[in-house]
This record gives C-alpha cells, sequence and structure tokens, in this order.
C-alpha cells in the first residue's frame, strides 16, 4: 500500500528538520569542545615560548653582571705599576671579546672620568651626570633599553639604524673597600633579536607568530617595527598573569591568542622586569577548527538530505540508514578528534623536552619536583637533589665552535638517560647545567651515581677539525629536607656545585 502524498511531505519536513537539528546540535558540541581543546593547547604552548625567553634574558643578563663582578674584583688586585692601565684595557678587551654583546665597556674613576675602554673609545670622557655611573657608585646597576647617546657616532657612522644598549656597571673598590671608580659597560640590544630568532627556529613556532618584549617602563622594546619604541596598549588581565596565557584584543582591530612571562630576578641578581608577549592572531590559531566545521557542515548538509530522502521515500524503514549515518558521523569526529589529540601530545612534548638532549627541560623538572617532594614526603624516603655544570663548556664553543658544543651536550644527555633509573628526573634546566632528582636516595648513594656520571664524561672523547679532547664536569648534590621549600634545596645544591667549581672543578660536592 503506498504511502499518502502529504504523508510523504510531512516525513519529509519531519526529518529534515531532525537532521537539521541534530547537525546543528553536533557540529555546536564537538567545536566547543574542540576549541577549548585547541586553545589550552596552543596557548600552552605559546606561554611556554613566553617563559623560556624570559629565562633565556634573565640568565643572559645575569652572566653579565657575573662577568663585571669578577672583572671588577681581578682590578682590585691591581694596586700598582706603570703598566696598570694598560693591564686593565687587556682585560676589558679579553672580557669584550668572550661575548659579541658587548659594544663598549670602560673604566672610570671616582669622578667619571673614562679612564680606559675598549678600542679606546670615549677616553678621557665625562660621564659623572650618566645614570650607570651615579647609580653604581654604591651597588651595582642593571639598566632598561635606552638609545645610544656618545657613542652613536663612534659605533654606527653610517646611522641606518640606531643603537640601542643595556647598562650594566659595578662599582670598582680598593683594597681598603673605598670607592675608586665604575666599571660599566653596554650591551647591544640586538641580543635580544637574536635570542628572539633563536626560540622561534628551535620551537618551530608557526610563522604569524610574533615575539614582544615590553620594558620595565610599559614600552614595546622588541616586536613588529610598528609597535617598536611605543607604549604598551594592553593590559594583561589577572587571568593571563596567573595562567600564562589568554585571549587579548589590541587596538589594531584584532584578537590574538597570547602567551605571556615576566623576566625575574635570579640568585642575587635584580634587573628590569621585562614582559615577554607571544602572540598568534585567533583566526589563524584556531584555522583547524574552521576546517572542522567545514567538514561539519558538509556532513550536516547530507544528514539533512539523507533525513529527508527517507521521510520522503518511506516512513517504516528508517532505522537502518540513520543507524549509518550516525556512525559515519561518529567516524569522522574520531578522526579530527584523534588528530587533535596527536597534536596535542606533539604540543606537550616540545613544552616538556630540551630539543637538543631529549631530557626534560626546566619546565618539567620543576612540575616533577612537586610531585616527588609529595611523594618522598609520604613514604619517608629521602630525595636526592643534583646539579651538573660542564667545566669551562664556554671555551670548548669558542674553540671548536657551537656544532661541537652541541655535540658535547647531546652526549651529555645520553649518558644521563642511559646512567640514572626510569623512576628519577634527568633535565636540562640551563645552558650546559643539567638537574637530577633521585628517588629514595640517599647522599651516599647520590654521591656513588655522581662520580660514575663524572668519571664516565671525563672519559669521552669528542673529535672536532682541531683535534681530539675531552670535557669534565662540577657536581653539587644535596637531600631535600621536610621542612624546606624546595627552592632552599636547590640553592644549597647550587652553592655545593659553586664549591667544586673553585676548588678545582672536576669533582663532587655534597651539601
Amino acid at each position: 500500500m503506498l504511502v499518502p502524498v502529504n504523508l510523504k511531505i510531512r516525513w519529509f519536513l519531519i526529518y529534515a528538520l531532525f537532521g537539521l537539528a541534530l547537525s546543528i546540535i553536533l557540529t555546536s558540541i564537538v567545536t566547543q569542545a574542540a576549541t577549548k581543546q585547541l586553545q589550552e593547547q596552543v596557548g600552552s604552548s605559546l606561554g611556554d615560548v613566553a617563559f623560556q625567553l624570559a629565562d633565556k634574558l634573565e640568565r643572559g643578563m645575569f652572566e653579565r653582571y657575573r662577568d663585571m663582578r669578577v672583572s671588577a674584583q681581578l682590578m682590585r688586585s691591581v694596586t700598582a705599576g706603570d703598566d696598570r692601565l694598560e693591564r686593565f684595557r687587556r682585560l676589558l678587551d679579553s672580557l669584550q671579546s668572550s661575548f659579541p654583546a658587548y659594544a663598549w665597556i670602560g673604566l672610570t674613576d671616582a669622578d667619571g672620568m673614562v679612564l680606559v675602554s675598549t678600542q679606546g673609545l670615549l677616553e678621557g670622557a665625562d660621564v659623572s651626570q650618566r645614570p650607570w655611573f651615579t647609580e653604581a657608585q654604591e651597588d651595582y646597576f642593571i639598566g632598561d633599553v635606552h638609545g645610544a647617546l656618545l657613542l652613536e657616532k663612534e659605533l654606527n657612522p653610517d646611522g641606518d639604524q640606531p643603537l640601542r644598549f643595556v647598562d650594566v656597571a659595578v662599582p670598582l673598590l680598593s683594597p681598603e673597600g673605598e670607592f675608586i671608580g665604575v666599571l660599566g659597560a653596554h650591551l647591544n640590544w640586538d641580543w635580544a633579536f637574536e635570542l628572539q630568532e633563536s626560540m622561534q627556529r628551535s620551537l618551530q613556532l608557526h610563522q604569524s607568530a610574533e615575539i614582544l618584549i615590553v620594558s620595565s617602563e610599559d614600552a614595546i622594546i622588541l616586536g613588529p617595527a610598528s609597535l617598536l619604541e611605543k607604549a604598551n596598549p594592553i593590559e594583561i588581565s589577572p587571568a593571563m598573569l596567573s595562567g600564562g596565557y589568554g585571549v587579548m584584543s589590541w587596538p589594531d582591530g584584532n584578537d590574538y591568542l597570547m602567551g605571556y612571562a615576566v623576566a625575574q630576578d635570579y640568585r642575587d641578581y635584580r634587573g628590569p622586569q621585562w614582559q615577554v608577549m607571544v602572540r598568534q592572531p585567533l583566526d589563524i590559531a584556531y584555522q583547524p577548527i574552521q576546517e572542522l566545521r567545514v567538514q561539519a557542515f558538509w556532513i550536516g548538509g547530507a544528514v539533512i538530505i539523507v533525513f529527508a530522502l527517507i521521510g520522503w521515500m518511506t516512513a517504516e524503514k528508517i532505522s537502518r540508514p540513520l543507524a549509518n549515518i550516525n556512525q559515519q558521523l561518529e567516524r569522522e569526529v574520531q578522526s579530527r578528534t584523534a588528530e587533535l589529540t596527536k597534536s596535542n601530545q606533539r604540543l606537550e612534548q616540545l613544552a616538556t623536552t630540551d630539543a637538543l638532549t631529549n631530557l626534560g627541560n626546566r619546565r618539567a623538572f620543576f612540575a616533577a619536583s612537586s610531585d616527588m617532594c609529595e611523594r618522598s614526603k609520604r613514604l619517608g624516603t629521602p630525595l636526592a637533589v643534583v646539579i651538573l655544570d660542564l667545566d669551562n663548556f664556554k671555551r670548548v664553543n669558542d674553540t671548536y665552535g657551537h656544532g661541537v658544543g652541541d655535540e658535547v651536550l647531546e652526549a651529555l644527555g645520553s649518558l644521563l638517560r642511559a646512567t640514572v633509573r626510569q623512576i628519577d628526573i634527568a633535565a636540562r634546566t640551563g645552558g650546559e647545567e643539567f638537574s637530577l632528582l633521585l628517588e629514595n636516595t640517599d647522599l651516599d648513594g647520590a654521591r656513588q651515581l655522581c662520580d660514575r656520571i663524572r668519571e664516565r664524561m671525563e672519559q669521552l672523547q669528542f673529535n672536532s677539525d682541531k683535534d681530539v679532547f675531552t670535557v669534565t664536569m662540577s657536581i653539587g648534590a644535596t637531600l631535600w629536607q621536610l621542612d624546606e621549600s624546595f627552592d632552599t634545596t636547590l640553592e644549597r645544591a647550587d652553592k655545593a656545585l659553586y664549591q667544586a667549581k673553585e676548588s678545582g672543578r672536576n669533582r663532587v660536592i655534597v651539601a
């Protein structure tokens, strides 16, 4: 018996509307869940880039501050001699050659007159009114980014791109502790651009992602040319301050997914509180979601058509075609979900793994420390904390090149992976600095393991075009105590490391 035409029309409309409603609901649920997941994945990745760049900036400034402190100590021991200034000049030239970003280094007397400097620039000039001289008379001075003044014509005769410097200065004291001058340096801010390019290459950022650095005076000192040297136009939300990423609207009318971090003080160093922002246009960050919406739209259209045909042709046999269509939609959703999950795993790996050594990075180390401290406290077992640092590693890079230096770091990463247990944590927490967390390990066990690692490292031989060489390491180890913070334990291990350095290197010191 044929179904009446008016009944076919009713079924056609009912099933068409049902298919439309089902498509809208499924598309909405899938895209909302995928949008939230993608925002967390990409936002966390951008936030980690910001954190790593802020960490590199603060560590780089700390190294320059430490260079100046050590140089001032060396100068303090030179109290007399006709060649005193010439010896100072050789020291400054050697310091400048050790780090390309040193644009100028000079030593003044107590009245602010430049006595000696690199390349002889500004010798005899009066710098008594410059902030780096006035502020560094009682304590060290770390300035923010500023334009070149006296040195602009000397170092930039063509004037094609204005020079910008960061000042580092420390007081020079006599053996009796009296103020006799200031040792100051201008760092070329191009150093930050090199860090920016390095981060973009190593972390494989999307080409649309932009890195911005904001000075402590809230001015953009690194970023797109249209924003450079302008006031920071946005106010960071509390949610981004706590979570490290979020969505922000900029005056250009675009919305961006942004990662955020602030350069913090490091050890006894206090410098500019630079803000690091990594932004990506929201439409590009959400591009996979747009593709998913388009696919869901076409699938939804197919569902509507099929449902309408089913309603038109028969009202009795709708169950089997409906099941087939639902299975097709579910498979497509599962396929897209699997792709998003794979992308999430890749982003998570990039966020927690050091690309060169395949060990955990600084973020992974501190994330694991919280769980391991809690487990040690609960089980009553000891937790050893170890910091390892390659001896004279800068000399390896300067002598044999950074490519050979990377081979040394890769070899150390392989050595640590082969030596520590699976329950332990090995991470690269700095340039040539590595850290270990050893569960259920007392000081004697930590010492034995550290000695084994040190001896195996010393036995490794590395080849270059010049010769065959070996690299040693210094190690500091201690135990986490139940009544102290993990930062306190790290400071104790770090002091043990520096004791190992000062007592001759290539040894293990247990605190």
